[in-house]
């Protein structure tokens, strides 16, 4: 009797490397594919050769870097996009170049499986957990999941590539409980994730990264550093790469030359580079290059592009603190991957930031995470190696009988480390006719049998099966139909092993997540706006039901979708164009594990099926529209926090340079990129166009108490203390009002800003005119009306409290800011008799800032009481 047995693998599919792995029959170790010179990992490179037209994938592609016809690389970046590249003068798409990487990944682990066969068990590789990077979009994901089906493998899961990382780290080390903080640093993306393993489950607790980040960045500003270097020697090098083909193949080369230094340079501090004839300039003279490089230079170019990996850092820890109240205190570990982790520098900046210093050192004086160094282990190949650790677990074992009618999916693994363990999974039937419906499963050991009846779906299970220690036994598996006719029988082996049994795999239910928020754009009240239709950190699958009310006046309703700033979808539902305005249109969104989104509805009684459609390629944003992001950026940010104001500069300065970087050297996709990642950030503070802050209610209560006042203070007349012109101060009220008003209907924050502030001194003069004239002519003590200013501030900071707990779109960080406004406040106090002046002056900034904080809280409160209001669908 001869079975066939598919055991899913696991392929990290890299934007410079790829790697693929799998469990060996036993569940205990892990076999990863080795090629020539014992390389555990294969160029993500594909090249045709002329000559007869064969496709070339892995290292023999990537020997053809910087020549005619050039091979194709980094093509991960493009995953989503509806751009082509070039192979040998024909255009493919990025899924359809993708897939031949992955069919080499599958040809190759087809090689190690075969060894796995006996007489009777044939391995077969048809089934695997593919990596994807956290950060990537959902079309992006949509595009490798094709490119795995267009490879012949049936997606079993698409992980996260830190979750992988942070899940080998656990099964090798035996770990079934802790918090990593997994940095990710591949040859095109970066990602970083803080995962818990919690009883062996794993759960990602905060994620954030950039899709279009990684060592491919330092090669390029590696190589044009060497390319300054030749045109200091008088080589013409002055590249075209927009224009001219030549010049671009010349910079391949220069980049492969970078790449070249970057490896050396990372275990070493001093590279010679030589190379004599294989770069041309554009004369055509051969150039000699005779150099030493030296790490200190590498580190020098790297530098600024690796300190923007700690801002998305700090973005996942804050959403850790958000979700769940871990903070980097409470990380265990620090895990490093990817291959561009190699560089000593990175390494050292990860420690330095991240890790508790050695015993000794100065105390950093900010919290740490519980590790003294980052975990530095297999970096190139443990993402593929966690994959193979899930995909076993989440895969199990698909066995078919030697006729192939009957499929029998057993779960999990098949080590255990009890003496007694539990064997459940599915049959399925294949052949034409064969029914199994009301049927039943016999088990068989050499010193134990029991039956179970399959449940409707092919279900079945057996528990507590005796297992004989530190020992390989088989189990039998017999399949009956309704009629007892046995219809299959397939054999799975249980090994016992108490080491390898309990380490941690996850369960066998996947670990996708919706990394980025989904949102709808709509317009309620006229007002275009994106609402959350998908949160994000929300399990998968997620399915969820919303309701909208139609437009009219149109054959079909758009609904666009976006992650972050960019748009991803747009479903079309057709629609009679007799449909009165108003109908109620039903919207059943469904998103699948492998982030696949479906919608289905209705609009009254009519059912639809909607058609998703792949959005067209973002264009190049225009200077002005450049110029409008960044004021509008400028505007929103200025009433944030003072740190979170900082942190948000800093990110948006970081994407300014890159976007700015990008555009000067014609990189068209990198540039629409960093815009992108421009919006985003500019998103993150609030959009100048949508209501301004304080609202307009509170800029009208401002105005009515200065005019109040005014009026109030004109009546002292001669027994006024300090002359007062009322008609004067009347009037610099009425100019604030109407700069205020044009303010509110431009949408600009700045300027809306200066005229609360001017107000707030008018009326803070005008009161103090009032406090003194209530004293009946005694001089007041500046201490005193510091401590009238300090009392207003503290009786405002009471009605932010209570606003703040009983808001339920209140979140952490804004009950932090309170307490912390709360303990500035209360030091104040203590500082009157010393120097009133500045509690004056802080208690004044202080409640403004509790004033913008009030505005946000009602913000937030006023939509979450909207969203029960029906939208109306963009037309």
């Amino acid at each position: 009797m001869t079975q066939y047995v598919s055991k899913a693998v696991g392929i990290d599919l890299g934007t410079t490397n790829s790697a693929v792995a799998v469990m060996d029959p036993s569940d205990t170790g892990i076999v990863i594919h080795q090629g020539g010179m014992n390389a555990r990992t294969t160029p993500s490179c594909v090249w045709r050769n002329p000559g007869n037209g064969e496709l070339v994938v892995g290292r023999k592609a990537f020997a053809r870097v910087g020549s005619e016809p050039e091979p194709v690389t980094s093509v991960k970046r493009l995953m989503g996009s509806r751009r082509t590249v070039t192979l040998a003068g024909e255009e493919r798409t990025p899924v359809e170049i993708s897939a031949e990487i992955l069919r080499e990944m599958k040809r190759q682990i087809e090689q190690d499986v075969a060894e796995f066969d006996t007489p009777d068990v044939r391995w077969v590789v048809d089934r695997a957990v593919v990596t994807v990077p956290a950060y990537f979009d959902q079309p992006q994901i949509d595009a490798t999941r094709k490119a795995a089906e267009s490879a012949g493998l049936r997606v079993v899961d698409l992980l996260h590539e830190p979750t992988a990382a942070a899940s080998y780290y656990c099964w090798r080390t035996g770990t079934r409980d802790g918090t990593f903080l997994v940095y990710d640093l591949g040859g095109g993306t970066f990602d970083v994730s803080v995962v818990r393993c919690k009883a062996a489950d794993f759960r990602v607790l905060g994620i954030s990264g950039n899709t279009m980040l990684g060592g491919d960045d330092i090669d390029t500003a590696l190589a044009r550093h060497l390319q300054r270097l030749i045109q200091e020697d008088d080589w013409a090098m002055d590249l075209d790469l927009e224009n001219d083909a030549e010049d671009r193949l010349r910079f391949r080369r220069l980049r492969s030359l970078a790449e070249s230094v970057k490896k050396g340079l990372s275990d070493r501090t001093e590279f010679m580079l030589r190379d004599s004839g294989g770069l041309t300039d554009k004369d055509g003279q051969r150039i000699v290059i005779d150099t030493v490089m030296e790490r200190a230079q590498l580190e020098q170019i790297a530098r600024p592009l690796l300190e923007r990996t700690f801002q998305y850092c700090d973005e996942a820890l804050d959403q850790a603190t958000e979700e769940a109240g871990v903070t980097l205190a409470d990380v265990d570990q620090i895990i490093l991957a990817g291959g561009s982790t190699h560089l000593p520098l990175i390494r050292e900046m990860v420690r330095s930031r991240f890790c508790s210093p050695a015993p000794g050192s100065p105390d950093p004086g900010s919290p740490r995470a519980k590790c003294a160094e980052p975990v530095y282990e297999q970096v190139d190949t443990v993402v593929a190696l966690g994959a193979a650790v899930r995909a076993s677990a989440v895969g199990g074992l698909d066995i078919l009988n030697e006729e192939r009618t009957v499929r029998v999916s057993f779960r999990g693994t098949v080590v255990t480390a009890s003496d007694r363990t539990v064997v459940g999974g599915t049959v399925e039937a294949l052949a034409p006719g064969l029914d199994l419906t009301g049927g039943s499963v016999r088990l068989r050991t050499e010193e134990y049998e029991d039956e179970a009846r399959l449940e409707p779906g092919g279900g079945f299970a057996f528990r507590r099966i005796p297992v004989r220690p530190d020992a390989q036994g088989m189990l039998t598996i017999e399949v009956f139909d309704a009629e007892g006719e046995l219809r299959a029988t397939v054999g799975r082996a249980v090994v016992h092993d108490r080491v390898a049994g309990d380490r941690p795999e996850g369960t066998t239910r996947g670990a996708a997540i919706n990394a980025k928020p989904i949102l709808l754009e709509v317009t309620r009240e006229g007002r275009t706006q994106r609402d959350v239709l998908i949160p994000a950190l929300r399990p998968l699958p997620f399915k969820d039901r919303y309701d909208f009310s139609h437009p009219g006046d149109t054959a079909s309703v758009e609904f666009r979708l976006y992650q972050q700033a960019r748009q991803i979808q747009v479903i079309k539902v057709p629609v009679p164009p007799s449909t009165p305005r108003g109908t109620v249109i039903d919207l059943d969104v469904e998103m699948d594990v492998h982030s696949l989104i479906t919608v289905r509805g209705s609009i009254g009684d009519h059912p639809f099926e909607a058609v998703v459609e792949v959005p067209p390629e973002a264009e190049l944003p225009g200077e002005e529209q450049v110029g409008d992001l960044k004021r509008g950026f400028e505007q929103g940010v200025e009433f944030l926090p003072a740190g979170e104001r900082a942190v948000k500069t800093a990110r948006m300065e970081m994407a300014q340079a890159a976007f700015a970087a990008a555009r000067a050297r014609g990189d068209n996709a990198l540039t629409v990129h960093e815009f992108e990642e421009m919006q985003a950030i500019a998103d993150s503070v609030g959009k100048p166009t949508g209501e301004l802050r304080p609202p307009r209610a509170d800029f009208e209560e401002l105005v009515k108490d200065c005019v109040e006042l005014n009026q109030y203070v004109a009546t002292f007349g001669a027994e006024a203390e300090t002359p007062h012109d009322e008609r004067e101060i009347a009037q610099a009220i009425e100019v604030q009002r109407d700069q205020g008003e044009r303010a509110l209907s431009s949408g600009d924050q700045r300027s809306y800003s200066e005229v609360i502030t001017q107000l707030q001194h008018f009326f803070d003069h005008l009161r103090a005119l009032a406090y003194r004239h209530q004293q009946k002519g005694q001089p007041v003590a500046e201490t005193e009306m510091a401590a009238s200013r300090l009392q207003s501030a503290m009786e405002l900071l009471q009605q932010v409290r209570t606003q703040a707990q009983a808001s339920t779109t209140s979140t952490a960080g804004h009950h932090k800011e309170v307490e912390e406004i709360g303990q500035r406040l209360a030091g104040l106090q203590a500082l009157l008799a010393q120097d009133p002046h500045r509690v004056q002056q802080e208690a004044g900034q202080e409640r403004q800032r509790l004033i913008r904080l009030k505005s946000i809280l009602s913000n937030a409160s006023d939509e979450r009481d909207g969203a029960s209001d029906i939208p109306v669908a963009n037309s």
